[in-house]
Parts: C-alpha cells; structure tokens; sequence
C-alpha cells in the first residue's frame, strides 16, 4: 500500500484510541446498568419483604365493630340515652346476595369495578394514579375497586392520608385471598352508603322506593348503583343539579352493562329513569328534638370542620348537655301552659336552660315541630326583651356604688331631657307610684323609676353591663339610649337566658354549647368539652341583683309562676305592643328562660287565648313555673348568697318613716298587678316595631342624655291622681315603648 493510500499513523492512532474509548465507556455504561438493576432487584426485594412482613402482621378488623358506626348517633348527658340520629330513620337490614337480583348486582359492578371477579382486590394502575395525584398535592385520590371500597368503608375510617391508604391495601389483599368475591360483594352491598342515611341496598331500596331489594326493577337498580357513588351529587331531593346528574350516571350505568354483555341493547333502549320517592324526614329533623340536633349539628361544623356528609354518616357519638328529665320537662310545661284558644294558632314558645358558671344547655324547646318550621326561636328569633333589662340596669347602679335600698319615687308621667329634645316616660297603664325602693320598684317594674336610675348612672353603663353579663355587643337595638332599660335590645332567648345565669353564677360567665363529647366510630375521643368561665361582674353585685330579684318572686310578676319550694329570682317582660312577653329567671343551680311571640314577632298578643293581652307575667311565667318544678325534682335546695348590701353604707336618703318593705300603695284605690284582665291597652306610642321572620327591631339613633329633671336623691312622694295618657308634646321626641312589666 502505498502512502497515499495508508492513513497516516496519526489518523491511525486516533482511530485506535477512540475504539478504545467507547469499549471503556460501553464498560462503563454496562457496570452502571448492572449496579441499577441490582439495585432496582434490592429494591424490588425490600418491597416485597416489607409488603410480606406489613401483610403477615395485618390483621382482618371485626366487620361488625364497623357496621352498626356509620350513623351519627346523639345522646342525651348520660352518653347512653338516644336523643336523635343523622339518618333517615331507617334500621340497617343486611340480606343475602341471593336476596340481590342478579341485574342490580351488575348494575353495582358496572358502576364501581367492571374487573371485580378477575382482580386481586386492588387496582395497580388505580391505585398507582391516586399515589402520583397525592404526591403532587391533590389530596389522597382513590383508586377504588369494590374490595378497596369495602375494607374502607367496613374496617376503616374515611381519613385522608397515607398510612389510612396503604392499610386499605393491605386488608383489601387480604381479604381478596381469604374470602369469596361473593362473599365480599354481599358485604359491600350491606355496608356502602346511598345517602338518605341508608347502610346497604335493603334499606337504600326502602328509602328511595319503599320496596323489597328483591322487587327493584332494571332501572331502579341502575339508580341505586348511580346514587351509591356520591348521594350528595346523585341524590335527586339533595341539591339543585343532581337529578341531570343522576340521568347522566344511569345512563352511563346501562351502557356499561351492555358493553360487559351483562344487557341487550334492546332491554337496555326500554331502561327509563324509574320514579323516586321523596326523601323521608330523619330523626334529626323532628319534633322539638330537631331544633336540638340541628344546633347540634352547628357546632360540629364550628369546633371540629365537618362538612354535613361527614357528620350525617361519619358515625360520630355525640354527647350533648341535654338532660333528659329537663327536655321531657320543657315539653311538658309547654305543652300544659301554653295559650289556647282563639287567635293562638300562630304564637310561638319557645324555652331553653342554661347551668350557671357552666354554659351547659341543659334543655332547648325551639318549637313545637323542626318539619313545620326551621326557625329555632329558643337561638335564632330576636323580639325586644322588655324590662328583662332593668336588673341590667340595677346591675349597672350596683356597681357605681348605688344601693338596691335606694328610694326613688315612680310618678306617671316623667319627662327627662335629651339632647334632642325631650322623652316622656309612663307606667303601665299610666299608674303613679310614691317612694319604693329599687328592690320593690323592680318586682313592680315601675317604668319612670328605672329610667330615672339609668339617667343616672348613665344608659351607656346599662350596654356596659349588658355585655359583662353575655349579651353579644353586636345585639340588635342595644343601643345607649336613656330608654334602652325598657328592653329595646332584642336578643335571643339563649342569648338572655345566659346573662341571668351570670348574675346566678355570682358573676362568673360562660359561653353556651351543647356538645360535650365526640367519639368517632373507631372509638377516639376527638373532642370533649372544657366550659371555662371568666369574671362577667362582681360577685357582691351579683348578690346584690339576685336579692333584688327575689322580690320579683314574692310579691310581682313572678308570683305567677307559683311556689319552686326553693329560693328563686326572675324577671318578666313584655315589649311594646305585647308582641313579645318573656319571662326569666334561676335558682342557683339551672337558670331557665321563656319566650312568646306571635307570628313574626310584630303581632300584638291581645285579645288571644281569653285574656286580653299576654304579658312575661301570664302564660311565660307559668310555663317557666312548671319546667322549673319538673327539672328541680329531686335536686338539692340550694340558698342563694346573702345580700352584701353595697353602696348601703354611703346611702343619704332617708326612708320614709315606717316603710315596710313593700309596694308603697299608689294613688288608685288598687294597686297596679302583672295580671290585669282590664281592656285598658297600653299607651300608644311611636316606637319601631320588630322587624319580619327573625324580629329584629330597630331602634332610634342613640343620643347623649342632657336631663333637665334629674331625680332627687331623695324625692319627696307624690300624690297625682292617675290622668289619661297626655298627648305628645310638639317640642319632645318620641314616646319610648310602655312596657308593661309583665
């Protein structure tokens, strides 16, 4: 070869040294490969030496420890005592898989996993695309067979996480390899969820269709196979929007029934969307006991974050406060006290008790039926409250050092200055008074005498107290005008019934609840209720007012509600126009409040039920009367604190010579009562009424009080013979509302 056709040495060479080059790197490349797949094998090994010793030490949970924990069960305190259950009501019955015609079995199988009968009880591909959808933050997915779905659902709780997953896996194996696919059908069938709180397909064909399993035609079948997937989206009475959904699942049901050869397209084409019947109310929903599960239900949502699917089949047991002998003993005292007659049919009662320096609800009467109407009055209607606001008053006076043996004179009319103007204030039924003290002056629930003491210590301190006791700062009408003592503040009756518990609690306040104990259906304690009080007022003020109080019970409105056999102390009310009367009050142990109202809160209660207007002292004081007679049987008769007697000390006025402690006769040749059957109406005036469906009154803009009269210390009696009421004067304001004490 000659020169020109030999390559040159160093083109040789270069040849030479690349081919030796991809043999290293080819030795290289294959070395890499070798240790990857010994390591992949490792891993392979590890994997499977893991999953046997993880499937080795797993073990099958008892399917009935899990069946009966899928309804959400309330109890009453005792924790053994159903109250009510989120469910439909209906008794879980499982039947046999021969039970189960054939075609609704394959309905279920085309809907949920068509490769039942060949997998081995999870889906690889399934199950691999819910790991890679959790890993990229979408929340655990589900890559469900039947098998999977069962074990989760029998043996398992809904937890979104990992560890809950990769358990499902391990019992659904094995259960696959120790059980029948028939056997592990039939118990799928008996344990998923349809909605309407229905376990199982015997009693999901008894909610949707009011039939037998074995009745369920092709098509009711496919519906059922649809609803079972996602009732919150597939159940028709849910929500707007299901039933398109429904169709289009049913729809997808039967083609997969056809595709799997299960159908013939021509039995298929016949499939028309069966007819569903409307959802049965649950136990939740009825009766008195509904407004209760459904407060319940409330605070499930706030303190734990269950969505209404979770707390409707989660299986929770759930303790209340409610106790048992009190709810028995609210319906009872409803029921034997409240109006009859004519133009009673649209009054509402309602009567919650709270436990004092607890918070404890112990009885909720929101109603007489939760299906008729869903409105709880006992938390969610607001009507003016009355002169249940005048011990808030005397609670204010009390703690700027006034003493509840304070005279001061009730004349009828009084007028007392604003910046705006003027505002004339009147008893009921326009009766003047001489001096009474503040005790007797509040078991007389004399109008002119508490305007006079908040003028004094200033009606912004009446909002002060107000909210030290619990009144929400955000109530409707709490205003800090000079007649905000007359109840324009409209709470709700749990609302109100706590702040009295505060002043029986010796000024200790607390938040109601109604939820003390939370189990879930694998038996974990999730939550448990710790009341925690804080100081609301002085305990010495507190005995002030409840002494104060007492009188209420001994010789004014409270006197209706008859002998406890026990110290008591209360306070009726009654707003303008009697569209509201109340009445509310405790013994040191329960406090307990009633309210009526008649339709939405803005219709007078006069002439109904035979008397002629219903007042806090009339039929709420009775009713308050026997609930608590009933719920205190057998309890300990407990005293209430001695009276501290602050401000006494520093108190200047005297008394007049030989005052007994009781209501100073007024000029009328009888004495003014809670009870009065006259037709004499109440004097008209130009206050805001409540407002429709949840009263909520409004109130005039507050005003700083300017008073031209203030009340002397000690006011000399007075001796006007009672005069009709006196018409406006041009150059004051507004008549504030007459409340007649009760």
């Amino acid at each position: 070869m000659t020169s020109s056709t030999r390559p040159p040495a160093t083109r040789r060479d270069a040849r030479q040294s690349g081919r030796r080059r991809r043999r290293s790197g080819r030795g290289r490349g294959r070395t890499i490969l070798l240790w990857l797949l010994g390591l992949g094998l490792l891993g392979v090994v590890l994997a499977t030496g893991t999953f046997a010793w993880a499937y080795s030490r797993t073990d099958i949970p008892e399917p009935n420890d899990f069946a009966d924990a899928q309804s959400t069960i309330l109890y009453y305190d005792d924790g053994q005592t159903e109250l009510a259950r989120f469910t439909g009501g209906y008794d879980r019955e499982s039947v046999l898989l021969e039970e189960v015609p054939l075609h609704v079995q394959q309905a279920v199988l085309a809907a949920e996993d068509r490769s039942f009968y060949d997998n081995q009880g999870v889906s690889v591909t399934g199950t691999a695309r819910g790991v890679y959808r959790t890993l990229r933050g979408e929340g655990v997915q589900s890559g469900s067979t039947i098998t999977q779905q069962y074990v989760k659902n029998y043996y398992l709780t809904a937890d979104q996480t990992l560890t809950r997953k990769l358990r499902e896996i391990l019992i659904s194996v094995k259960i696959d390899n120790t059980q029948s696919k028939e056997q592990i059908l039939e118990n799928y069938l008996n344990t998923i969820y349809f909605g309407r709180g229905a376990y199982g397909i015997q009693t999901a064909s008894d909610a949707y269709f009011d039939k037998d399993v074995s009745e369920l035609s092709v098509s009711e079948g496919a519906f059922l196979a649809s609803v079972m997937n996602a009732p919150s989206l597939f159940d028709p009475d849910y929500a707007d929007g299901n039933e398109e959904r429904v169709r289009a699942r049913v729809d997808y049901v039967v083609a997969g029934m056809v595709e799997e050869g299960w159908l013939d397209q021509s039995a298929a084409d016949g499939v028309e969307f069966p007819e569903v019947q409307d959802t049965q109310p649950t136990t939740a929903v009825q009766g008195v006991e509904g407004y209760v599960a459904q407060e319940v239900r409330g605070e499930l949502s706030e303190l734990l974050g269950l969505e209404d699917a979770a707390i409707d089949s989660g299986g929770l047991r759930v303790t209340t406060t409610i106790d048992r002998d009190h709810q028995e003993a609210a319906k009872a005292a409803v029921e034997q006290f409240r109006p009859t007659g004519e133009g009673t049919d649209d009054i509402t009662v309602a009567l919650t008790a709270v436990r004092p320096g607890d918070g404890a609800i112990t009885a909720m009467y929101g109603g007489e039926d939760y299906q008729q109407t869903q409105l709880n009055a006992a938390t969610d209607a607001r009507v003016r409250a009355g002169s249940l606001f005048k011990p808030i008053t005397l609670t204010a006076a009390v703690t700027e050092g006034i003493s509840t043996e304070s005279v001061m004179a009730g004349p009828s009319p009084m007028t007392f200055g604003l910046e705006g103007g003027e505002v004339e204030v009147r008893n009921f039924r326009d009766v003047s008074f001489g001096l009474l003290d503040l005790r007797v002056a509040l078991a007389e629930s004399v109008n002119t005498i508490y305007v006079a003491l908040n003028e004094e210590v200033g009606p912004a301190r009446t909002v002060e107290a107000a909210v030290d006791l619990g009144i929400p700062e955000d109530t409707p009408g709490l205003g800090s005008d000079l007649t905000n003592v007359l109840g324009t503040a409209s709470p709700t009756l749990v609302e109100m019934t706590n702040a009295y518990a505060t002043i029986a609690a010796e000024g200790q306040r607390a938040e109601t609840y109604v939820v003390a104990e939370v189990v879930t259906a694998t038996g974990e304690t999730t939550f448990e209720a710790e009341p925690e009080t804080e100081d609301g007022i002085d305990a010495g003020v507190a005995a002030d007012v409840i002494d104060a109080m007492t009188y209420v019970m001994t010789q004014g409105s409270g006197t209706t509600a008859g002998d406890l056999g026990r110290p008591s102390a209360g306070k009726s009310g009654t707003s303008e126009g009697n569209v509201s009367a109340w009445f509310d009050g405790f013994v040191p142990q329960l406090a307990a409040g009633v309210v009526m109202y008649k339709g939405d809160g803005t219709v007078p209660m006069q002439d109904v039920g035979g008397i002629d207007q219903i007042t806090g002292g009339t039929f709420p004081a009775q009713v308050w009367g026997e609930f608590m007679r009933r719920a205190l049987q057998g309890e300990d008769v407990i005293p209430f604190p001695e009276r501290v007697g602050l401000g006494d000390a520093i108190e200047t006025s005297e008394p007049p010579t030989e005052q007994a402690p009781t209501t100073q006769p007024p000029v009328e040749t009888t004495a003014p009562t809670t009870e009065t059957t006259t037709s004499e109406e109440p004097t008209e005036t130009t206050s805001e009424e409540p407002t429709e469906t949840t009263p909520e009154p409004t109130t005039p803009e507050p005003t700083t009080p300017a008073p031209t009269t203030p009340a002397p210390t000690t006011p000399a009696p007075t001796t006007p013979a009672p005069t009709a009421p006196l018409p406006t004067d041009p150059g004051t304001t507004a008549a504030p509302p007459v409340d007649p004490g009760g």
